[in-house]
């Protein structure tokens, strides 16, 4: 009886540890300072920003998304500004926005407020899209008009 209560309470006294250690390593992971430079970085910016969620594993990363980002940087350059997240060392950052898979972009307007999250691929003309939601248009590359600088996408709203 008294080895029988004994057991139940070291059972108890593991399971309490295991929790314990648990939230410790939790804690910690939020404290990283990787996570807490991108926010630091981002609260001081002056335009619109994407953060672009990825693992250096993800093929469509490199092969599809890392090209639509630097297709509307060349497009309208200067206004807006790109983040590489990579999503296993700040995994807290992803969690904040509640992206699930890689590649994924959240663009922020410059006062911090999300504007898009696109799960999965997002071409160019989407992201130039969900830019101009925030009431500046983004600027057309020199030698082009406006109209046929912005996405159809954006011209239908």
């Amino acid at each position: 009886m008294v080895a029988e209560r004994l057991l139940v309470l070291a059972v108890i006294a593991g399971a309490l540890t295991v929790v314990w250690l648990g939230l410790r390593w939790r804690s910690a992971r939020y404290r990283r300072p990787e996570a807490r430079d991108v926010l630091t970085q981002l609260a001081v910016r002056r335009g619109p920003a994407v953060l672009a969620f990825t693992t250096p594993e993800c093929v469509p990363c490199r092969t599809m998304q890392r090209p639509a980002l630097e297709e509307l940087q060349r497009r309208y350059p200067g206004r807006f500004e790109v983040r590489e997240i990579d999503a296993t060392v700040t995994p807290e950052l992803a969690e904040r926005f509640g992206l699930m898979t890689v590649p994924s972009t959240v663009l922020i307007d410059p006062h911090g407020r999300v504007l898009a999250i696109n799960h999965g691929l997002a071409r160019w003309p989407k992201l130039a899209g969900q830019l101009s939601l925030n009431g500046r248009r983004p600027r057309p590359p020199a030698g082009q008009s406006e109209r046929s600088a912005v996405p159809r996408e954006a011209r239908h709203r």
